[in-house]
């Protein structure tokens, strides 16, 4: 498929919409064999997950590593005619984000109107396999328009996962040493959260833990810095810089438990193939449980009951609901069962197609 794919991103959950915007873009690049152009809102952010771009602002220029080409938003919005010169076939509105001004205006006026996806976010939803990949018109574009829905199921748009990551994910585990400062506890965890995380509660009930328990945190985090100012007694800690994609994936594999909150780190704790608790982002209208539940639902199939319970519980938990210290006890006495079905369910997501070829595939065939 040589026509170009454009790829919109505004920022909007600090590094979420971003990383994603980031994965897929240099996924699809390397799919297809040729570059990809990627128009975001927020350079800064993008820079700091890939610091190959660069400190100079990208409003009078573009520029090109990993096979993607990053442009600046308002720079689209100037000059709309980069996008029509580049003889686009695919748009790609990343979080289904609205495409600038002057883009949407230009593209009314095109005879041929690329395709169009809107890329939403990631739900285990039943729901969402019903919506995945059906056809959302507007008289405003005189081209296709189409939902993707990211997806745990054969019936959704599937997950980003690089080819053979599982594979490095193993080879690294077995051949590589744990970093040095790992040494000064039994078992360590990564803690992405949100600040309002009952992060008190976990340290109460790791200190009771029989096995020390460390805690990686990533500097210049919220909920890091408030971890630091309150301090924590009687575990290590150790305060990490913030991390590239690559860099952040083999923190993960590194650790004995991952607390992960946006779509990028919830997806990759669970490609890490280790415990993991989602700190889900919390909605008004109370909507998040649903979400958390329904991923739960497929997570959970099939484990044996007390196990299951117990995930769960400490799930809702870490969300606000439940008592972390018994969960937690709950949880440990079955530790190993656990850290056997985070292994299991990796393997048996990776059986099935990643996003990147499914969304391909799907192009092509609306193509033909």
């Amino acid at each position: 498929m040589a026509g170009a794919w454009w790829i919109f991103c505004r920022v909007i959950d600090n590094f979420g919409d971003a990383g994603v915007s980031w994965r897929l873009s240099c996924q699809l690049s390397r799919h297809l064999g040729h570059p990809v152009d990627l128009v975001i809102d927020d350079w800064q952010t993008l820079a700091r997950l890939e610091p190959a771009l660069g400190d100079e602002p990208l409003e009078n220029r573009a520029i090109t590593t990993r096979g993607v080409r990053v442009w600046s938003w308002r720079r689209l919005e100037e000059q709309p005619e980069k996008l029509e010169t580049s003889d686009p076939q695919v748009l790609v509105s990343g979080f289904s984000c609205e495409l600038p001004e002057a883009v949407r205006f230009g593209l009314q006026q095109w005879k041929v109107a690329p395709l169009w996806i809107l890329f939403e976010y990631l739900s285990a939803e039943a729901w969402v396999d019903d919506c995945h990949a059906r056809p959302s018109p507007i008289s405003s574009y005189p081209g296709q328009r189409y939902f993707y829905f990211p997806g745990f199921t054969r019936y959704s748009g599937g997950l980003l996962r690089e080819p053979g990551l599982l594979d490095d994910r193993d080879d690294w585990q077995q051949n590589h040493s744990r970093p040095g400062w790992v040494a000064q506890a039994q078992r360590w965890l990564t803690l992405w959260a949100y600040p309002e995380a009952p992060w008190l509660a976990l340290h109460e009930a790791i200190c009771q833990d029989p096995e020390l328990w460390g805690w990686c945190l990533f500097e210049g985090a919220a909920l890091t810095n408030c971890i630091l100012e309150h301090g924590l007694a009687s575990i290590p800690v150790r305060v990490i810089p913030f991390q590239t994609q690559g860099n952040y994936d083999v923190c993960l594999w590194d650790a004995d438990l991952n607390l992960v909150r946006g779509e990028d780190s919830f997806v990759r704790a669970q490609w890490a193939g280790k415990p993991l608790l989602w700190h889900i982002y919390p909605q008004e209208d109370g909507s998040h449980w649903n979400k958390l539940n329904a991923f739960l639902d497929i997570y959970l199939d099939g484990v044996e009951h007390s196990l299951a319970m117990a995930i769960r519980a400490l799930f809702l938990a870490w969300n606000g609901k439940g008592a972390i210290v018994h969960c937690w006890q709950q949880v440990r006495e079955q530790w190993g069962l656990w850290e056997l079905h985070a292994r299991y369910w990796s393997r048996t997501l990776a059986m099935q197609p990643d996003l990147v070829t499914r969304l391909v595939e799907f192009v092509e065939n609306k193509l033909e």
